[in-house]
């Protein structure tokens, strides 16, 4: 018998920054995220603050959904808590990571895209089948927001809301 244990989450919608705990089973949050028979997902016991007041006021909930298609990106405290490597990237081929700077929806993500060889922008916005998209050793912005800002090991970001990507080269 497996036991599901929750994993602590840092979700960012384009209006709020929600922090609650998930339970997504044995393959992790990028498979739980990346079903394509579930459009929503639950959040047990957590806050729910709107972007204009992270940090000052946030609502406590007990129970929160959200609809996959409107999320942004999902913080994790640690690159595990996204499952197994084997998941998070398809192939058989060494990872390859690419500096980037992601443009999503008022937000800056800067990171690590892992990629079979050179980075392809076409690959990872329009090619396969996942909304969601791993980035390891992120940092995100709240452009209009500047206090908002967050250091997460790893995330995944929704690539159907991505404005643009460019290659940055090294660590910021």
């Amino acid at each position: 018998m497996v036991l599901k244990r929750p994993t602590a989450i840092e979700v960012f919608t384009s209006t709020h920054w929600i922090r609650g705990s998930i339970t997504p089973g044995a393959q992790g949050i990028f498979s739980h995220l990346n079903l394509p028979t579930e459009s929503s997902i639950e959040l047990e016991s957590g806050e729910l603050s709107p972007l204009h007041e992270v940090g000052q006021k946030s609502e406590p909930f007990t129970t929160l959904w959200l609809v996959k298609s409107e999320i942004l990106g999902i913080l994790v405290t640690n690159r595990a808590g996204l499952g197994p490597a084997s998941m998070t990237r398809s192939g058989y081929t060494k990872p390859f990571p690419h500096w980037v700077r992601i443009l999503l929806e008022g937000f800056e993500l800067i990171g690590q895209i892992q990629a079979g060889g050179r980075f392809d922008f076409r690959a990872v916005i329009f090619e396969g089948g996942n909304l969601f998209v791993p980035l390891y050793d992120a940092r995100v912005t709240a452009l209009f927001f500047p206090r908002v800002t967050a250091d997460a090991p790893a995330l995944v970001f929704n690539r159907k809301r991505v404005q643009g990507i460019s290659v940055i080269g090294s660590e910021p």
